[in-house]
């Protein structure tokens, strides 16, 4: 069943507003996680932040938040990745295509998305502190791995997405084939 127009228009608007949120985030992300490796103090409170307390003592080079910024690299590809299907899928609510396999679509895309980051997340983090350790002077290589309730969440909340993303499809399905047949 489809929205009424008034639903419609609600939902036009909170899509609109989100396109630009998404966007506006996007940006950020971007530009603040170049100048967490650019700068050694932002780069000390993100060892802090994956690592907790064990990555306190952990040496941070030139060498090494060049490394750490490359493997960060790859989660916030997805990540944007995400992000830019989901602006798609507003702009698709936005133009009143709510029940689209188009809409289906971007929804599944960004589902597996945040599935990824679960995985990713951790991986990401014992890969920075084996960099960081294997940049660092002489000594014990250490790799840490730590996985958080976000990281759990992530894989909740993308699973539930891709459940209703994969509703969503098969409904729209119906709903096109149900129109061909007026």
């Amino acid at each position: 069943m489809l929205p009424t127009p008034a639903r419609l228009e609600r939902l036009t608007r909170l899509s609109r507003v989100m396109e630009v949120v998404t966007l506006v985030g996007m940006v950020l992300i971007g530009i603040l996680t170049a100048l967490m490796f650019i700068i050694p103090e932002w780069t000390r409170n993100l060892v802090l932040a994956k690592l907790g307390e064990a990555g306190a003592t952990l040496p941070i080079t030139v060498e090494g938040r060049l490394i750490a910024g490359l493997i960060t690299a790859v989660p916030l590809a997805v990540l944007l990745y995400g992000l830019w299907t989901v602006r798609r899928l507003f702009q698709e609510f936005a133009r009143g295509r709510v029940l689209t396999t188009e809409a289906a679509r971007c929804l599944q895309t960004f589902a597996v998305t945040v599935l990824a980051q679960a995985p990713l997340s951790p991986l990401a983090g014992a890969a920075i502190s084996l960099a960081l350790t294997l940049t660092a002077q002489p000594g014990p290589k250490t790799v840490m791995l730590g996985i958080s309730t976000n990281d759990y969440l992530a894989l909740i909340i993308g699973g539930v997405l891709l459940a209703v993303a994969t509703v969503m499809r098969e409904a729209a399905r119906l709903a096109e084939e149900n129109a061909s047949f007026v």
